[in-house]
């Protein structure tokens, strides 16, 4: 009996009208939530994030290791949580950022000059789907974003064209567990808990569903490494996180 193999993720298209509306929320959802987003992101998941990104952290230490620099890029940078967690470990690495938001980018540069004045470290309002750069950095990091993005393949092509070759594309983000009992009480919570939890909080109305929606949306690990691999990426691994309600995925721009 032969196995059934998944089909590939397919694109709405970078016009299409679901990537308008997922996009067009998207600016309304992290404008609203853009001043207090870090609090409530600690207040619902119990700080749990904060401890998932050490992980990353830790990718790109061994990927330094032999090197005297680097240049990264955040996408959907959001408020700077990554690219300022990254800044605090590495010194040799330069820093940019980009997010559809222009809330969250004005939040984040407000921090860059509170805290890191004297780094290298740049934002600006951007779109994952749309070519950026080509061959311009060394590390390319997208946390809690990639289920967000409406073009996928989109995405990843342009983060590939954007690396050096050599160059590594590190995605963390929310998923589900895989099996049960787990995932049925994760989902409970997702639909049911987080909501009220999200009303004492005040945050965007809408909010926990579209949550529940994209976390309910995002690919298998194995489907996102078909994905990467299908873009040219090689030696792709993935890592579940906290049983399943996150997740890690690593690959590589080959050399040459």
């Amino acid at each position: 009996m032969s196995s059934l193999v998944a089909a590939p993720l397919k694109d709405p298209g970078l016009d299409s009208k679901e990537a308008r509306q997922r996009k067009k929320y998207m600016v309304e959802l992290f404008g609203y939530q853009a001043r207090n987003y870090d609090l409530h992101d600690d207040l619902i998941g119990l700080g749990v994030h904060r401890r998932w990104v050490l992980d990353m952290v830790r990718v790109i230490k061994g990927f330094m290791q032999g090197r005297a620099s680097a240049r990264m890029l955040d996408l959907a940078c959001g408020t700077g949580f990554v690219a300022f967690n990254v800044a605090r470990q590495f010194a040799n690495i330069d820093i940019d950022g980009f997010d559809i938001s222009q809330e969250m980018v004005a939040i984040a540069r407000e921090r860059h000059q509170k805290v890191f004045r004297g780094r290298k470290i740049n934002f600006w309002v951007g779109d994952a789907e749309v070519a950026y750069r080509e061959k311009m950095y060394d590390i390319i990091t997208t946390c809690f974003a990639f289920r967000n993005f409406a073009n996928k393949n989109l995405a990843t092509e342009n983060v590939f064209r954007a690396l050096k070759p050599g160059g590594v594309f590190i995605i963390q983000d929310l998923t589900k567990p895989e099996h049960q009992p787990l995932k049925g009480f994760y989902l409970f919570y997702m639909k049911y808990i987080l909501p009220i939890i999200a009303r004492v909080l005040g945050t965007e109305r809408r909010a926990p569903r579209y949550l529940y929606n994209s976390v309910q949306l995002m690919p298998k690990n194995a489907e996102i490494k078909r994905l990467l691999e299908s873009s040219g990426f090689t030696g792709v691994s993935c890592k579940s996180q906290t049983l399943g309600i996150a997740c890690l995925i690593v690959g590589y721009k080959p050399e040459g």
